[in-house]
C-alpha cells in the first residue's frame, strides 16, 4: 500500500509540474492608463525562475529593460482528497508535491509612441502589441464579452471568433477563468488560450480592459478584495485592489469599468460613476463595462437584487449623461435590449447588450414578450463594436465566426 501511494503521489507531482508550465511566460497586454502611450505587460513565472524580460520597438533590437513588479500569485498546497492521514502514516515527506509556487509579474511601459508596434521578450518567447493612435481614426473596432471559460475549448473558440475580426482592443466583462478566487490552475489554461489565440491577422496581441465578475471571488457577491486574491494579484489597476476605474481609449471615446457587487457594493460607486461620466459628458462615444446585468432575462430577470440595485443607483446616471451602451454579462445567453431611458423604451436611451456567453454552456429561457428586450438567443458569442463615421455598429459573432445579430446606432453619425 505504501509503495502504491508513493508511486501515486510521485505521478501526481509530475502531472502538477507539467500542468504548471501552461500559461508560464505568456504575455498579456492590458490598459489602465493612456492606451496611446502605455502598455501593461503581465505574465506568470515559477518562483525560482529568473525574470527574463526585454522590450523595444518593432524593427529595432529588443533589449531595453524595465522595472518588473513581481509577487506571489497564490498561496496554496495540493489537497490529497482525504488521504492526508495515509501520507502522514507513511512517514515520509514530499516537499516537491506542494503546488509549484507561481509568481505574477507586471511591467508598465510608459512614454510610448502612439500607433506603434512594440515587442516584448519573455525568455525565448516574443509578443507584439500596438499602442492606439492619440486621435481616434475614422474607423475603429473592439470586441467585448464575458463568462469565458467553462472549458478551455469554449474559451479558445471565443477567442478565435474575436481574433477573426482583428479588433483594436477588447473589453472583458468578468468571469474569465472560472477560478472562484482559488483555482490557480484554471488561470494557467485561460492565459495560455488567450495569449496563443488573441492575435489579429497581422500577429499582434489584442490588449484588453478588464472588469471583475463573481467567479473571480470566493463567495461571488458582497465580498472584499481579500476574497479575490488571484484576480488582484494578476491584474494591475489604477487604485490597488479596486476594479472600479475609467479609461479614455481615444480623445472622444471612454469606458467606465464598474464592480457589480463582487468586492464593492453597487451603491458605493455612485459618486465615482457620477464624476467619471460628468468629466466625459462631451465624449461622442461613451460606454460602461460590468458583470451582472441591469436588464437580464434569466436568474430572476428584473427581479434580481443586484439588477434592482444597478437600476436604482447606476442607470439614472447613465440616463443623465447620455450613455451610449452598457456591456453586461453573467447570464450565459446573448441579449440586446431596446434603447432604454427612465425605465422605458426611448430612442435617446442606452443600449444594454451582452449577457456573458463567450465560452460557457448557455442557458435556456422561456420565449415571452419582454418590453426591454429586442433580441435574445442561447448562443455562445462575442460582440464586435465598429465605429465608423461616428456610426456605432454592434454585431454578435458566434463560435462559427458568423454574424447572427446586428444593431446600427446612427445617433452621432458624422454630418
Amino acid at each position: 500500500m505504501k509503495s502504491f501511494l508513493i508511486i501515486f503521489l510521485f505521478s501526481l507531482s509530475i502531472l502538477q509540474i507539467a500542468h504548471a508550465k501552461r500559461g508560464i511566460e505568456e504575455a498579456l497586454f492590458t490598459w489602465t492608463d493612456s492606451p496611446s502611450t502605455t502598455l501593461n505587460v503581465i505574465w506568470l513565472v515559477e518562483e525560482d525562475d529568473p525574470t527574463r524580460f526585454a522590450w523595444g520597438k518593432e524593427g529595432e533590437t529588443v533589449d531595453r529593460q524595465a522595472k518588473v513588479y513581481r509577487q506571489s500569485f497564490y498561496e496554496k498546497a495540493i489537497s490529497f482528497w482525504g488521504i492526508a492521514s495515509d501520507v502522514k502514516n507513511a512517514r515520509f515527506s514530499l516537499p516537491s508535491l506542494k503546488s509549484a509556487n507561481v509568481e505574477a509579474c507586471h511591467v508598465q511601459l510608459t512614454g510610448l509612441i502612439p500607433d506603434t508596434v512594440y515587442c516584448v521578450k519573455l525568455g525565448k518567447k516574443e509578443f507584439k502589441a500596438r499602442t492606439l493612435p492619440s486621435k481616434r481614426p475614422n474607423r475603429i473596432s473592439f470586441v467585448t464579452g464575458g463568462d469565458m471559460m467553462h472549458k478551455p475549448k469554449y474559451h479558445a473558440d471565443g477567442v478565435k471568433a474575436m481574433a477573426s475580426r482583428s479588433p483594436d482592443f477588447a473589453l472583458l466583462g468578468g468571469d474569465l477563468a472560472y477560478a472562484n478566487g482559488q483555482d490557480w490552475k484554471r488561470w494557467l489554461d485561460w492565459i495560455e488560450e488567450y495569449a496563443d489565440h488573441a492575435r489579429t491577422k497581422d500577429g499582434l496581441s489584442i490588449p484588453f480592459v478588464v472588469a471583475i465578475g463573481n467567479h473571480e471571488v470566493i463567495g461571488g457577491y458582497g465580498q472584499t478584495p481579500k476574497e479575490a486574491p488571484l484576480f488582484f494579484n494578476l491584474f494591475p489597476f489604477p487604485e490597488e485592489n479596486s476594479a472600479t476605474y475609467a479609461i479614455n481609449l481615444f480623445d472622444d471615446l471612454s469606458v467606465v469599468v464598474l464592480n457589480s457587487n463582487h468586492t464593492q457594493s453597487v451603491e458605493s460607486q455612485t459618486e465615482f460613476l457620477e464624476s467619471a461620466l460628468w468629466q466625459r459628458k462631451d465624449n461622442k462615444h461613451l460606454f460602461v463595462l460590468y458583470h451582472f446585468p441591469a436588464y437580464g432575462i434569466v436568474k430572476g430577470g428584473l427581479g434580481h437584487s443586484v439588477s434592482q440595485s444597478i437600476r436604482k443607483h447606476w442607470t439614472p446616471i447613465f440616463d443623465k449623461y447620455g450613455l451610449d451602451a452598457a456591456f453586461e454579462n453573467d447570464h450565459h445567453i446573448y441579449k440586446r435590449s431596446n434603447l432604454i431611458k427612465g425605465g422605458k423604451v426611448d430612442p435617446s436611451g442606452t443600449l444594454y447588450i451582452g449577457d456573458g456567453a463567450w465560452g460557457v454552456q448557455t442557458r435556456s429561457f422561456p420565449e415571452k414578450d419582454r418590453w426591454y428586450v429586442a433580441n435574445a438567443s442561447p448562443t455562445r458569442h462575442v460582440i464586435e463594436v465598429v465605429i465608423e463615421n461616428d456610426v456605432r455598429t454592434y454585431r454578435a459573432i458566434n463560435h462559427q465566426q458568423k454574424v447572427f445579430d446586428e444593431f446600427v446606432d446612427h445617433r452621432d453619425a458624422s454630418k
